[in-house]
């Protein structure tokens, strides 16, 4: 007889139910949150297990590579639809979760998450790393550019190194904001020097990789951009075409349509915020910064007299997506095109 498996996960502790293929539940209990011991319940209550299910969380990475080890067929589901299956029943606890998890592995009606690999996730780490650093860098440099305008003190646009030395140079001469403002430049030197090897590492991991030199040749995508676009998306197989990976990083429209009523909304926002706004980043540089004509800008631009810059921005990253993951799959390399006379 096959066995379904519902794994609710917690820090500590994994409630977990096996039912059969009738629906009768057969075990129910409590293990600790540990991969071994959950492959021992597994294999002595279930030895024949169909399918394996849990719900995406901040452990499931790492449990369903750990399972997957063992040879357990383990299914990864999305947490907001398996939120509006379980949110039908009338108690919520980790037991009943964890029955409902495996009943909707059971019936089949549920929608897998395709697990990043390792290598995809050890560079998501570092991408997220020096997101994070970027962001403590500039609100460090706004934080100390506010304070010094509120005494008169100005200066122009800079960043990093060339912020400090122009920082220095206005607090010299015993000002008053210099006991203030120099804890503030020691932890921006810091950042700004951890923040330099991060990008040498990124620099080495886009040289070492083929896809990324090839998709660093369409107009706007640079080191970042183009290796947060391949290890996010990791896998470009699992999209059936290239128009799939537009909705999956929440760039196209929202729609709610019932009877008379079809209402067109803003745009999703689903999928990795971090490399959704590296491509707005990248589109709003084709659109202002790129010199070459493309039929890729030319589009843009129209669209943007049209309906608005932002809007024209949100539909060529839209385009950036769909251009990056063709030429991923095709193994070919950005075309520019010649401008029509």
């Amino acid at each position: 007889m096959k066995h379904y498996v519902g794994l609710d996960v917690s820090q500590k502790e994994t409630s977990i139910c096996i039912v059969d293929e009738t629906g009768r539940p057969i075990h129910q209990g409590r293990v600790k949150s540990d991969p071994g011991v959950l492959a021992a319940v597994i294999a002595k209550k279930a030895p024949n297990a169909e399918r394996v299910g849990l719900e995406t969380g901040a452990m499931s990475s790492w449990l369903w590579h750990e399972l997957k080890r063992t040879g357990l067929p383990v299914v990864c589901i999305d947490a907001r639809h398996a939120h509006a299956a379980l949110s039908v029943r009338m108690n919520k606890s980790d037991e009943n979760d964890a029955r409902g998890l495996a009943e909707l592995v059971r019936v089949g009606w549920y929608r897998e998450v395709a697990v990043k690999s390792e290598e995809s996730q050890t560079a998501r780490s570092i991408l997220v790393c020096r997101s994070r650093l970027v962001r403590v860098r500039r609100d460090l440099e706004n934080q100390m550019r506010s304070m010094l305008k509120e005494c008169g003190l100005l200066f122009p646009r800079a960043a990093g190194r060339q912020f400090q030395r122009r920082v220095n140079d206005l607090i010299t001469d015993g000002h008053a904001l210099g006991p203030i403002l120099r804890p503030l430049l020691s932890v921006h030197q810091q950042t700004c020097s951890e923040l330099e090897k991060i990008d040498r590492i990124v620099r080495d991991l886009a040289r070492e990789d083929e896809t990324t030199r090839r998709l660093m040749t369409v107009p706007g995508i640079g080191v970042v951009t183009a290796l947060t676009y391949r290890h996010t998306i990791d896998d470009p197989t699992r999209f059936q075409n290239a128009a799939k990976v537009g909705a999956y990083l929440g760039l196209t429209p929202r729609r709610k349509q019932s009877g008379e009523m079809d209402v067109t909304g803003k745009i999703s926002r689903w999928g990795d915020r971090l490399l959704r706004a590296y491509l707005f980043e990248a589109a709003s540089v084709l659109l202002h910064r790129t010199k070459r004509w493309c039929s890729l800008k030319a589009w843009g631009l129209r669209l943007a007299k049209r309906s608005g810059m932002k809007k024209a921005q949100v539909a060529v990253a839209r385009k950036l997506a769909i251009i990056l993951h063709c030429i991923w799959v095709d193994g070919t390399e950005f075309e520019w095109g010649k401008q029509p006379a």
